[in-house]
């Protein structure tokens, strides 16, 4: 990123700017943004969900794009909880857990170019919290995971 450009002035613009780039554009995610995504299964669409530290969010899923603001208290606890479970990508899948091949999805947070794995099927207390709050996020925002039939595909992520 650009060091002349500050955080602030990256700030809800910014985040539509990437949710709604073009297919021709590379952008890429500030390191302080944590996303949220689904990848749907083989009868749902997904979702991708940014969230800025100041608790302005921008979203996609299949019934198309929104940006919102989250509570303060819900945007601090999911990076407080993100923070904790670093490395994200240590972070443990429940061996036993199984899922539908028509319905089930896989859900990961990533930050600062960490991923984590399928927090749906977490394996420890710090994966069960982004759980939690991905849920909450989800529900704050009325981000869906909309069947096929009733939406469109998610646009291409360009980063």
């Amino acid at each position: 990123m650009n060091p002349l450009i500050s955080q602030s002035v990256l700030g809800l613009a910014g985040l539509t700017f990437l949710v709604c780039s073009s297919q021709s554009t590379m952008a890429l995610v500030p390191n302080n943004v944590g996303v949220i995504l689904n990848s749907g299964s083989t009868n749902t669409i997904g979702y991708r969900i940014y969230v800025s530290p100041s608790g302005e969010v921008n979203y996609v899923d299949g019934k198309g794009t929104g940006q919102g603001k989250l509570p303060e208290k819900l945007t601090k606890r999911f990076f407080h909880d993100l923070k904790v479970a670093e490395p994200l990508s240590s972070l443990p899948v429940k061996p036993d857990c199984v899922k539908s091949t028509s319905f089930g999805t896989t859900t990961t947070v990533s930050i600062g170019g960490q991923q984590s794995s399928d927090i749906s099927c977490p394996g420890n207390p710090k994966a069960r919290r982004l759980e939690d709050d991905a849920i909450a996020i989800t529900k704050a925002l009325k981000v869906v995971n909309v069947p096929n039939s009733q939406g469109k595909p998610l646009p291409p992520q360009n980063f």
